[in-house]
């Protein structure tokens, strides 16, 4: 293990047959993520309401398969942690 540790972002993307394709693009180097929502024209000409978000992390998992998700992201983790170093995985 590692003498400093940082903690790791991934998102995954579980697949679906109705994706936003219009509204989420991953970068090609699949370590970021860029959200898009259209502005509400119901809400008037002077609309501050922001309509983009950008993520940068260690990796996107789009369509990946449960095994290759938990390889790429708990796999180290679990391995550390039965040899008795502290460890924490947040899913959401």
């Amino acid at each position: 293990m590692d003498a400093v540790e940082r903690v790791h972002t991934f998102v995954r993307v579980k697949p679906t047959a109705n994706f936003a394709q219009d509204m989420i693009k991953f970068g090609p180097d699949n370590k970021s993520v860029n959200i898009y929502i259209k502005k509400d024209a119901r809400k008037g000409v002077v609309n501050n309401t922001q309509t983009d978000w950008s993520f940068r992390l260690d990796g996107v998992l789009h369509n990946t398969s449960q095994e290759l998700a938990y390889e790429t992201v708990a796999q180290k983790l679990v391995s550390d942690a039965l040899s008795g170093y502290n460890g924490n995985l947040s899913l959401f």
